[in-house]
C-alpha cells in the first residue's frame, strides 16, 4: 500500500542470502574465472543519455588492448561490462533475468535496444549543404563547422562535400570565383586553397589592426606641448580664435591637402574594397566612420567612396 502513495519512497527490500552470485549469464559464462591480476582498462562511465553504439564500440576496442585468455575473453567480455555502467543503466544490468544473457553479442544488442532513445541520428552527405558562410564571421569559423559537420557523417560523398562546401561560400567572395573557375578533385584541394584564403584573411586583419595603433599613438598630444607655459593673448588674438602665432606665415594649400587623420594604406598589396571586405568580416570590433552629411549639391561626382557607396571623396 506504501509503494503506491505518490511522494513515498519504496520500503526496504530484504536481499537474499545468495543474492551476491545471481548472474544473468548462463552457467557457461558464469563459471569462467576471471583471469588473475586482470584489471579492466580505463573508460567512460555510461549512465544512459549517451549514444549505447558509441560504448559499446569503445568497450570493444578497450578489451581488444588487454591480454585476454583465449578460452576467457567470451566470459571476461561479458562479466566486464557492467563495471563500465552507472545510474540507470547499471539499475538496468542489474535487473536482468537471471540466466537470460548467452553471449556477448545478445547482452550488447539488449543493451542497445533499452538505450536506443539515446542513440545519434544518422546523418548524410546532403546534411552538408546546410552549412553557411556569414558575412560577419571569419572564413576560418566556415572551415571548422564545414569540417566537424563532414567528419561525423560516415561515409561522407566526396564529390557531394565539394560542392556543398562551394555552395556554402558567399557568392562575390574570390574563393567562390576561384573554385567556380578550376574545378577541385578532391577535398584536400579545397582546403588547401581555403587555408590560402585564411592566410591572406589573417595578415590583412593583422596589418589593419597594427596600423590602427599606431595611428592611435600618432594622434595623442605631444607632452612637449602640454608642458609649455601659457602666455596670455592679446585682444585681437582672443578675438580671432582662428588667427594664432603664425598668421603671417599661411600654410601652403599643398601643405594644407596633405594634412590627415586617417592611416595611409598605399603600401599595402590589396585595393580598397578588398580591405573594406576583410574589415566588414571582423564584425563588431572594427568603427566605422559615419556616414556623409553633406548635400549632394556640394559633393565632388568625380570621388567616389566605397564604405559609403556614394559620391563626393575617395575611401
Amino acid at each position: 500500500m506504501v509503494e503506491r502513495l505518490p511522494g513515498v519512497a519504496p520500503p526496504i527490500r530484504r536481499s537474499n542470502p545468495g543474492s551476491y552470485s545471481d548472474t544473468p549469464f548462463v552457467k557457461e559464462i558464469a563459471s569462467v574465472e576471471m583471469p588473475r591480476k586482470f584489471s579492466f582498462p580505463s573508460i567512460r562511465m555510461y549512465e544512459g543519455t549517451g549514444d549505447p553504439d558509441n560504448h559499446i564500440a569503445q568497450y570493444k576496442q578497450r578489451m581488444l588492448a588487454v591480454a585476454i585468455p583465449r578460452d576467457a575473453r567470451e566470459a571476461t567480455m561479458c562479466k566486464g561490462f557492467g563495471s563500465t555502467l552507472t545510474g540507470p543503466a547499471l539499475q538496468w544490468y542489474i535487473n536482468l533475468p537471471t540466466k537470460s544473457i548467452k553471449s556477448f553479442a545478445a547482452l550488447s544488442d539488449k543493451f542497445v535496444e533499452q538505450f536506443a532513445s539515446s542513440r545519434n541520428l544518422g546523418k548524410n552527405s546532403d546534411d552538408l549543404y546546410e552549412v553557411l558562410q556569414h558575412r560577419t564571421i571569419p572564413f576560418l569559423s566556415y572551415i571548422t563547422r564545414f569540417n566537424q559537420e563532414k567528419v561525423s557523417i560516415p561515409e561522407c560523398n566526396a564529390d557531394t562535400a565539394i560542392s556543398a562546401f562551394k555552395r556554402g561560400l558567399l557568392t562575390e567572395g574570390d574563393l567562390y570565383k576561384e573554385l567556380i573557375k578550376y574545378k577541385c578533385r578532391t577535398m584536400e584541394d579545397v582546403l588547401s586553397r581555403s587555408w590560402v584564403q585564411v592566410r591572406w584573411e589573417e595578415d590583412v586583419a593583422s596589418r589593419a589592426k597594427t596600423y590602427l595603433k599606431y595611428d592611435q599613438k600618432s594622434s595623442k598630444p605631444n607632452r612637449n606641448n602640454r608642458d609649455e607655459p601659457s602666455h596670455p593673448k592679446s585682444t585681437r588674438e582672443t578675438s580671432n580664435p582662428s588667427r594664432g602665432r603664425y598668421q603671417h606665415c599661411p600654410l601652403p594649400r599643398s601643405e594644407e591637402m596633405m594634412v590627415s587623420i586617417w592611416p595611409d594604406i598605399s603600401h599595402l598589396a590589396i585595393s580598397k574594397p578588398e580591405l573594406i571586405g576583410v574589415l566588414r568580416q571582423m564584425g563588431p570590433q572594427v568603427k566605422w566612420p559615419p556616414k556623409m552629411k553633406a548635400s549632394e549639391a556640394n559633393r565632388n561626382p568625380k570621388r567616389w567612396c566605397e564604405f559609403h557607396s556614394d559620391h563626393g571623396h575617395t575611401t
